[in-house]
């Protein structure tokens, strides 16, 4: 008898044993943030539940722009982009050859004379503006605004600017070459961080001129 109950009661045990091991497990779910990188990261979510916050990073969004910050996350309106064009106020001339090769530039009705001087602006080999002389130069610096401002919309164009002893007189005569200066704009362009220049100053074999220039978006 003793040994059928302990049988039964085996029995018993056992088949009680394989009903718990038949019951689904359970498993808490925790919904959260589960990325690190936000500010209310949950390092215990087990389920994201899209309430994730990130820190607001300020700059310029603009992939154009020269100063675009790939980190920022909100757009200040701080964007900055490269100059569309150049404007050319005037031509200071702050020196050039007082002779041609020893010889005086003029030879007027009284004698010889200081050379008059006048500018031609070409991009490439065109002439662009000229200005009207400014007559028996004898000392600098020596001012043109003449035909200017003008404004330049090619900043990858070369220009020059060349200056002229005028020797016309009532129409007869020639114009004697003095001496010029080229330019690139995209040259002057500055580096991240610095200004953009409102001088340019350039120089040629005895020429020295200074541009006074705005740039324009």
């Amino acid at each position: 008898m003793k040994r059928i109950l302990l049988v039964l009661t085996l029995t018993t045990l056992i088949f009680a044993c394989k009903k718990e091991d038949d019951k689904p497990s359970t498993t808490t779910i925790i919904e959260g943030c589960m990325d690190i990188l936000a500010l209310n990261y949950n390092s215990e979510a087990t389920e994201d539940d899209g309430s994730c916050v990130y820190a607001v990073v300020e700059g310029c969004t603009d992939t154009l722009a020269t100063n675009y910050n790939s980190e920022a996350t909100e757009d200040d309106g701080s964007c900055e982009y490269p100059p569309s064009a150049l404007k050319l106020s005037s031509i200071t001339v702050n020196s050039m050859p007082m002779t041609n090769n020893g010889a005086n530039w003029d030879v007027g009705v009284f004698g010889l004379e200081n050379p008059d001087v006048f500018y031609v602006l070409k991009q490439g080999d065109g002439v662009i503006h000229s200005s009207t002389s400014q007559d028996n130069i004898a000392s600098f610096s020596l001012l043109f605004t003449d035909n200017l401002p003008y404004t330049i919309t090619n900043l990858s164009q070369e220009y020059t600017i060349e200056l002229w002893d005028n020797d016309m007189v009532a129409g007869i005569g020639g114009n004697e070459f003095i001496g010029s200066c080229s330019f690139t704009p995209n040259d002057y362009i500055p580096t991240e961080g610095n200004e953009y220049p409102t001088e340019i100053n350039i120089l040629n074999s005895g020429v020295d001129m200074t541009l006074d220039v705005e740039w324009l978006q």
